[in-house]
């Protein structure tokens, strides 16, 4: 049975805050991404409320409303900026090299904030229609940036869901606070799994 959720959220986009108007505007909104992400690491999303946002940024919390107009759209917003942050640090030229490379960014220590967000983030959009909706928004638009950097790949669209549902398994692990295997294991083993999906198109050349 599909839920009232995915019913809602399939027939209605994600709508993303309006840009900042002035270069303060953009500081403060850049620092209420940076608090906000840090007291949903380590406090969780569900503990965290606006007013205790606005308090730690020392605003008030129609000042948060106004850049935000949920905490569920605020989530979508910090591990968006998250994933932007990481992604800033990947040379996918040299991804695209190494299957190890891209095996080792699926756990790399530090992206762990990024996917403990994630979790939470899975969890709150079972029940939230601004979170189902701005995930599904944000993942999208992850895999085509994935699924393109598998240049040659036989099966890229498949690789790069199979690459996001291995790294939400990794989050999943660690929110319970289970330790992940030795790091050269891991790697290899998920290195591993992702060879036969990332198997060369016929006649055409792994490297640009």
């Amino acid at each position: 049975m599909v839920s009232s959720v995915a019913l809602s959220t399939a027939s209605r986009p994600f709508v993303p805050p309006l840009p900042p108007k002035t270069p303060k505007s953009a500081g403060t909104r850049r620092r209420l991404l940076e608090l906000a992400g840090q007291l949903f690491v380590e406090h969780g999303y569900e503990a965290v409320s606006m007013r205790g946002i606005a308090s730690a940024a020392k605003l008030t919390k129609g000042a948060v409303y106004g850049h935000f107009r949920s905490k569920g759209q605020l989530l979508v917003e910090v591990i968006r900026w998250k994933i932007a942050e990481d992604d800033q640090a990947v040379d996918y030229v040299e991804v695209r090299a190494s299957l190890e490379r891209g095996a080792a960014l699926i756990h790399a220590a530090n992206h762990r904030d990024t996917r403990v967000l994630e979790v939470d983030a899975a969890a709150a959009a079972r029940h939230d229609p601004d979170v189902a909706a701005g995930m599904r928004s944000l993942y999208l638009e992850r895999h085509d940036r994935i699924r393109d950097a598998m240049f040659g790949v036989a099966d890229p669209d498949t690789a790069a869901w199979v690459v996001t549902a291995l790294t939400a398994g990794v989050g999943m692990k660690e929110s319970t606070g289970l330790p992940l295997p030795e790091e050269s294991r891991l790697t290899t083993a998920i290195s591993a799994a992702l060879k036969g999906l990332t198997a060369p198109q016929r006649d055409v050349a792994l490297v640009e």
